[in-house]
């Protein structure tokens, strides 16, 4: 049997075909040119600390753009390293600056700026039956499990911070008490849950949960300046949705929601 001869001009056809379609990944590109948001759709990764106000701010700008905002909120390192292997986001709201500076010199960002503050607190079961009200009662024997965040956590990190200005942290870590949860709101839930008789969180975490209480607020100089910075990635500046939504989170409409969940404004509005 006779196979007919391919034309020249087939056979280049072919071939350009074959090697486009063996060119490189997503993934394997330069950084922020991986996979995107939808079109007329952003991705948010935010700070657990910040679910409860960017939630509404979403909710808030879906209504007066019909733009929607999906939002995954977890510990800041763990989004920051996601953002550094090329998962899909536009923009992310990290919990201190380390994170956002870490995915800046990875090479993924387009634009930022430090947007909110907080304060850090420590919270006991409503009733507080440990009866704490300082940091030193943090060592009574009534006292048995502390609850903080992990420690590449941005409330983590900032609670280490004070309790070692205040002299604590290693007779604490001695004596065993201190249980590290996964995130901040991990941290509030084992509060919450009783299985710790104080814990460290921040001033918004307080506020959202009715099953604790505030009982102490350190003091500004015991840890670094709390700054959540806001962050344009290189994915998001290619979307225009994602674009409108960074500058929503600076307008005064987000900023009012902000502040009734405890944040504070750095700048701007």
């Amino acid at each position: 049997m006779s196979f007919p001869r391919l034309r020249p001009a087939m056979v280049t056809a072919l071939l350009v075909g074959f090697s486009l379609g063996c060119g490189q990944s997503p993934h394997s590109a330069t950084p922020g040119t991986g996979p995107t948001s939808p079109a007329g759709s952003v991705l948010a990764l935010v700070a657990a600390s910040t679910k409860d106000a960017v939630q509404e701010v979403a909710g808030n700008f879906k209504q007066a753009t019909g733009i929607e905002v999906k939002l995954n909120a977890d510990d800041s390192s763990k989004l920051a390293t996601q953002i550094t292997q090329d998962a899909p986001a536009d923009l992310f709201l990290s919990a201190n600056e380390k994170w956002a500076v870490f995915v800046k010199d990875k090479g993924f960002v387009q634009q930022s700026m430090p947007l909110l503050g907080n304060t850090l607190v420590i919270v006991t079961p409503q009733g507080n039956p440990a009866r704490v009200s300082r940091p030193e009662d943090l060592r009574n024997e009534a006292v048995k499990k502390i609850a903080v965040a992990g420690p590449t956590v941005p409330a983590g990190i900032y609670a280490r911070q004070a309790l070692t200005k205040l002299k604590l942290w290693e007779e604490l870590e001695q004596q065993k008490k201190l249980v590290p949860g996964e995130n901040v709101r991990v941290a509030l839930a084992y509060v919450e849950r009783g299985e710790a008789e104080a814990g460290i969180v921040y001033g918004t975490d307080a506020r959202i949960s009715k099953q604790v209480q505030e009982v102490y607020t350190f003091e500004p100089a015991t840890h670094d300046r709390i700054v959540y910075p806001l962050v344009l990635l290189q994915a998001g500046h290619k979307n225009a949705a994602a674009g409108k939504f960074f500058e929503y989170l600076q307008s005064a409409a987000a900023t009012e929601v902000f502040v009734k969940h405890g944040f504070t404004r750095l700048s701007g509005n």
